[in-house]
């Protein structure tokens, strides 16, 4: 069989993701000829790639207007629509699907053997009403394979010379996608897909079956997965990854990595997949490593270099302080254990992270560094300082051999943070209430770092970060905040507020390395807590406001938003009158027993 492949991609930060490689290497052994059409602007060296690895013939380089179809009408335009003609089937998919799940020989074989099937798909969408417009049923556009007699028919060439570049997504969906399986068959051309969900309908709430139930694709062997289902169904996230690792071989950290790259990096489903693992390969020693401490409590300095003594790596030690006679009794402390350290004194102006940003021409010499402050809590020694400071040693320091090891074997790993101490669970000190009061800072150093991705922390509940900013890091991956030169005039004197620069730059980590397109990991803490425990602590607050954030998209729109404000105020006089009910009803009590 000769076949023909269009395949369009699209990615909004201009690169190509690994399972768009993925994908092409498992299909290009299907086709004659591959037309690798992109809607992004690539640089040269990424289709290079594509070219380096025999994974494309051609490639097309157009603006992002008319979206796949107008894509796919200049694809057929470059082949020639005369030349179409040659091939026994003509396809076209896009890149918003994971997968093959499976080989997809089989399943071309099947439906090309079958004379009934003029064209075929993964899922189709049953006709419903959608207010004053009926949307006719269709094969979904992001995989479809015509056939020859369908490719040489009038209706087919007619149908695709007339695709226009709209730019409201809409008219595309409207003019296209939702009608040409119609115009098809109305010409008398039928077609299968992998996935029938007509029958299905009447026992599932949702018609788009690719969204909503992805273990019904699974199930009927559909290779491929929505890359929507991830950010539109999470709570189903962590149950379909499971699955897709269970049923097939393919590799989901490329669903992970893709979906941390796109999307945010912090959504609940990828949590528990950034957890670092014990790395197969230890590490090479070849590297150049810093490590930061910040002295600032010098009686804890011995405790660190012991700590220190798990490190089986080569390292220099840079220490800082805040005046010289604290220098001096580092240099004391560091001869009487043989120990050897450059001693800087920057002042406490910004605790621990303005004085690593003051040691930016010595770091970033380094291939990778670790962050650390003797770590203490006056007011609370025992269980707060001591707990918390013992607890990162074990997350960061101990295994610190396994962490540089992830970062060596890794190029996108760029930061490994710590998970929450104990405390924090124990105590619901981190609420969103609280948390989006640090949002406009942190929406402001993300503006003045000017790093080309866009977000908006005022939208978001918790934000994950190293909690004390013990860190390990790539320079590069923290490289703009080091470039900002931070001036001790922008950052509060002690005893500072509860709502500072620190403390935005403290939760804003994560998501710099994220736009820097690194990945993060967070090392994990081996304290057992039962999950009992944060839903109790969630509830013992009953003053803690509502989100600070409520998208309504996700439950009804202006409807819901206007259902929000009456419920919600109706809710607040009800409590009212109960209490004040229950008090008539208490003091009427009390006046009878008298």
């Amino acid at each position: 069989m000769k076949r023909l492949l269009l395949y369009v991609h699209f990615n909004k930060y201009d690169h190509i993701s690994r399972h768009v490689f993925y994908q092409l290497e498992h299909m290009r052994p299907l086709f004659d000829k591959l037309v690798f059409i992109s809607n992004s602007r690539l640089s040269e060296s990424e289709v290079q790639k594509l070219r380096d690895k025999h994974l494309i013939d051609d490639f097309i380089q157009r603006e992002n207007k008319g979206y796949d179809f107008a894509a796919w009408h200049d694809g057929m335009e470059f082949v020639g629509f005369d030349n179409l003609k040659q091939y026994d089937s003509v396809t076209v998919m896009n890149d918003t699907c994971f997968g093959p799940l499976w080989d997809m020989a089989p399943i071309y074989d099947k439906y090309e053997s079958n004379p009934n099937v003029d064209f075929w798909g993964m899922t189709n969408h049953q006709g419903i009403k959608a207010g004053d417009i009926y949307i006719h049923e269709h094969l979904q556009s992001y995989f479809i394979s015509f056939k020859k007699r369908l490719v040489e028919s009038s209706v087919f060439q007619k149908f695709w010379k007339s695709v226009e570049s709209f730019e409201d997504v809409q008219k595309v969906i409207d003019n296209y996608e939702t009608l040409y399986t119609k115009k098809f068959m109305d010409a008398g051309f039928k077609y299968e897909s992998i996935l029938n969900t007509i029958p299905l309908n009447d026992k599932f709430f949702h018609s788009n079956f690719t969204i909503h139930y992805p273990h019904v694709l699974l199930d009927a062997g559909v290779p491929f997965i929505k890359v929507k289902t991830f950010d539109l169904t999470q709570h189903l996230a962590p149950y379909l990854l499971k699955e897709i690792e269970n049923r097939t071989d393919y590799p989901v950290e490329f669903i992970l990595s893709h979906m941390s790259d796109m999307s945010l990096p912090t959504p609940p489903y990828l949590l528990d997949r950034k957890v670092i693992e014990e790395s197969s390969e230890t590490y090479s020693d070849t590297k150049k490593i810093a490590v930061h401490l910040h002295t600032y409590y010098v009686d804890l300095l011995e405790d660190f270099l012991k700590q220190f003594e798990n490190f089986h790596f080569t390292y220099d030690l840079f220490l800082t302080t805040d005046s010289e006679e604290k220098k001096e009794e580092i240099q004391s402390i560091l001869d009487k254990n043989g120990k050897v350290a450059r001693i800087f004194i920057t002042g406490n102006r910004g605790r621990d992270v303005i004085p690593m940003l003051k040691l930016k021409d010595e770091l970033s010499a380094y291939d990778y560094i670790g962050h650390f402050h003797t770590k203490k809590s006056p007011e609370y020694p025992y269980w707060v300082g001591d707990s918390w400071r013992n607890e990162l040693f074990s997350m960061l320091i101990q295994p610190a051999d396994n962490i540089i090891a992830n970062l060596e074997r890794d190029d996108r790993l760029g930061l490994v943070i710590a998970d929450i101490p104990s405390f924090f669970r124990y105590t619901k000190i981190v609420d969103p209430w609280n948390e989006n009061r640090f949002a406009e800072g942190m929406n402001d150093l993300w503006e003045r770092m000017n790093l080309g991705r866009d977000i908006d922390f005022d939208k978001m509940n918790t934000f994950i970060m190293s909690y004390g900013t013990f860190i390990w890091f790539k320079y590069d991956a923290l490289k703009p905040l080091f470039d900002l030169d931070l001036q001790d005039e922008e950052i509060p004197a002690e005893p500072i507020p509860q709502h500072t620069i620190l403390h935005s730059i403290e939760r804003i980590l994560v998501y710099l390395a994220w736009a820097r397109r690194y990945d993060y990991a967070i090392a994990k803490n081996d304290i057992y807590i039962t999950p009992f425990v944060d839903n109790v602590v969630l509830n013992i607050r009953p003053d803690t406001l509502p989100n600070t954030y409520i998208n309504f998209d996700n439950i009804g729109g202006i409807k819901g938003a206007l259902k929000y404000i009456i419920v919600g105020p109706g809710t607040a006089v009800k409590y009212i009158l109960r209490r004040i009910k229950r008090r008539f009803t208490s003091k009427s009590s009390k006046n009878t027993m008298k």
